[in-house]
């Protein structure tokens, strides 16, 4: 008897957003990107600004860091399609952001979230682009990951478009600090 795992690859996109899930044996993968005209320090200060979520994003309603800072190992508290969820920064960089959250343990279900800062066309006076690509990636695993995928996929990855979207807006109508 042989077993062959199928792949299947996704990818839809526009100007100002695309959506990728592949599912790559047990590892189906969310990720979203979108161009923001300002230099990724000011895009990563502005999303670290965790106290007005709830006043611009429609996916990451509440985020509190548990502790004084997102530091890697910290616990980080967030409100996500209207599920609270409690996870643990693994990486906490100029270029990147991310967090591990499970469900019963990562056996059964974990999600690594990441977001990147990445460096966007001209070079400013500054010696910074003048704009960043912010990508939001999640790689979920355990054995429960492709069914649960299945169920809140499609949502997860309209709430990162949302997000990324509304994060734009923000930072281009100057409304972030």
């Amino acid at each position: 008897m042989r077993l062959q795992v199928a792949r299947l690859s996704i990818t839809a996109g526009s100007d100002f957003s695309t959506f990728t899930l592949q599912t790559k044996e047990t590892m189906p993968t969310i990720k979203t990107d979108i161009t923001i005209n300002a230099p990724p320090s000011v895009v990563r200060t502005a999303f670290f600004d965790f106290a007005s979520y709830p006043s611009w994003n429609p996916f990451l309603t509440s985020m509190e860091t548990v502790g004084p800072s997102p530091s890697p190992g910290s616990h980080l508290k967030f409100v996500a399609g209207g599920q609270a969820i409690e996870s643990v920064i693994k990486e906490n960089t100029p270029e990147k952001f991310s967090w591990t959250g499970t469900l019963l343990g990562e056996w059964f279900f974990a999600g690594n979230h990441q977001f990147e800062f990445q460096p966007f066309g001209d070079v400013g006076e500054n010696g910074e682009t003048v704009g960043c690509k912010f990508v939001q990636n999640e790689v979920f695993t355990g054995i429960a990951a492709g069914l649960l995928l299945f169920i809140i996929g499609e949502k997860t990855k309209k709430g990162f478009n949302a997000m990324n979207v509304a994060f734009k807006e923000r930072i281009e109508g100057g409304n972030a600090t």
